[in-house]
């Protein structure tokens, strides 16, 4: 069931990536960048088979914990909805923890590095989260939610996070106060200072707003990294925070600074000679609030 479903859901994300594109070109809006576009596909190529791999781990261990569940859900309407539910706020912590702990960031920047913002960014995926993403789906397995339900429900808000990714659609009032819609993932997906770790629920913002992670879209947003990489080599798209993290831990002295170079957040430095997001925007609101006290 969830194999059919899964390829009729690529086919619409191809035909909405051409479609984009060709819009992007006729009208000459820039959108697309053919290396860029090129890159995005590969990686998502590898996580796709890396994820078929997985898939049949993931559901054993679902299973597994099942087993132990303390809740028996009747499959009702009901059900569905406190699933959906669940699944958006697992994934709203695993996204959370892959922005916030610079081990996971190396897994996950790779889906940021883009300067460039559309549907086929969508599937510039973190390449190694298949390999630990179940982990936070396995309360839920516990709640009594059977490992098809979970992976279903899943499959569908991250079709919902394809869409997301995309300069065609505006602001949509009220519903980019319930939803995670373009305009607030655009946010997500901007390097200016108060634009970053804000946004992080792939279909309800809301738990961004619980959380005090919400932010939203009111300035012109500059895609892709605080430090851009200037490349569209796939191997140091994959690779280039492995290679300052691991240059960070040797030159660092003492094994406090060493784990924090590993699992602190992105950013952090003994020294202060880099900054990490909560610093930059904390320095972002200084300047601002200088500003308007000198006018």
């Amino acid at each position: 069931m969830v194999s059919s479903v899964e390829f009729w859901m690529l086919l619409v994300m191809c035909l909405c990536i051409i479609a984009e594109a060709a819009v992007s070109a006729f009208y000459k809006l820039g959108w697309y960048d053919g290396r860029d576009t090129f890159v995005n596909i590969s990686l998502s190529s590898l996580n796709f088979f890396l994820d078929l791999f997985f898939k049949g781990a993931t559901f054993f261990v679902l299973t597994y914990f099942n087993q132990f569940a303390i809740i028996n859900w009747n499959n009702s309407a009901f059900s569905w909805v406190i699933l959906i539910l669940l699944v958006d706020l697992a994934y709203y912590t695993l996204h959370w923890v892959d922005h916030n702990v610079r081990f996971f960031w190396a897994i996950h920047v790779n889906h940021h590095s883009s300067e460039k913002m559309n549907v086929s960014v969508a599937i510039r995926s973190s390449v190694l989260q298949p390999l630990y993403r179940f982990i936070f789906f396995i309360p839920l397995a516990l709640l009594g939610f059977s490992a098809v339900q979970i992976l279903l429900v899943y499959l569908f808000i991250n079709f919902w996070g394809f869409f997301i990714h995309t300069e065609m659609i505006g602001r949509l009032g009220v519903l980019d106060k319930v939803f995670a819609t373009p305009s607030n993932h655009r946010v997500h997906h901007g390097s200016n200072a108060h634009y970053l770790d804000r946004n992080m629920g792939m279909f309800l913002i809301v738990w961004d707003r619980l959380f005090g992670t919400y932010q939203a879209e009111d300035e012109k947003v500059v895609y892709g990294l605080t430090n851009n990489i200037n490349t569209n080599r796939i191997d140091i798209v994959l690779v280039h925070e492995w290679i300052d993290m691991i240059n960070d831990v040797k030159n660092a002295k003492g094994f406090y600074n060493k784990w924090m170079y590993v699992f602190g957040p992105p950013g952090w430095s003994h020294n202060g000679n880099k900054l990490t997001s909560k610093q930059l925007r904390k320095y972002h609101f200084e300047v601002k609030q200088a500003a308007l006290l000198k006018d």
